[in-house]
């Protein structure tokens, strides 16, 4: 159907082997087996990629608390992510993405000036240590959470 290209178009960032992967992943799990598309309907929900829940929830944990338990937390996804060769730019961008949906648009400005500011770092390092930018960039996170937080009440 028109409208699931669409949506799956938009969900893909207009990334065609995505958008065939994401397409593939519907026909899966609407139980269409061969070259039988019919079973696919408008409404078909869109399978995100598991690195991307895995990031989902990231940013879930870190927004509900913020403290150094949650941080080693934080650091064991990010390198279970870099493991699976998720790069640490696609990672810190997703994240910010995630960030930014439940925050309040007064702390968002500086949410992205710090992402770019630790994605720029990731990309400028001449060794393989993204591990540490994109920690620093949650705790950076996590602080000017915890400052708007604190601040607000």
């Amino acid at each position: 159907p028109d409208e699931l290209a669409v949506n799956i178009a938009r969900e893909s960032s207009r990334n065609l082997r995505r958008a065939l992967l994401m397409f593939e992943a519907c026909h899966v799990a609407s139980g269409g087996a061969g070259g039988d598309t019919e079973q696919l309907k408008r409404d078909s929900p869109i399978q995100k990629t598991d690195w991307e829940i895995y990031i989902h929830q990231l940013a879930q944990d870190i927004t509900k608390e913020q403290s150094p338990q949650r941080l080693m937390a934080a650091r064991e996804k990010l390198y279970e992510l870099l493991v699976h060769c998720i790069p640490a730019t696609i990672i810190i961008k997703t994240l910010v993405k995630e960030l930014l949906v439940n925050l309040d648009d007064g702390l968002k400005p500086e949410v992205i000036y710090w992402a770019a500011f630790y994605e720029h770092r990731i990309a400028a390092s001449s060794s393989n240590k993204e591990i540490f930018h994109l920690e620093a960039f949650l705790a950076k996170y996590m602080a000017l959470y915890r400052k708007y937080l604190n601040d607000m009440f």
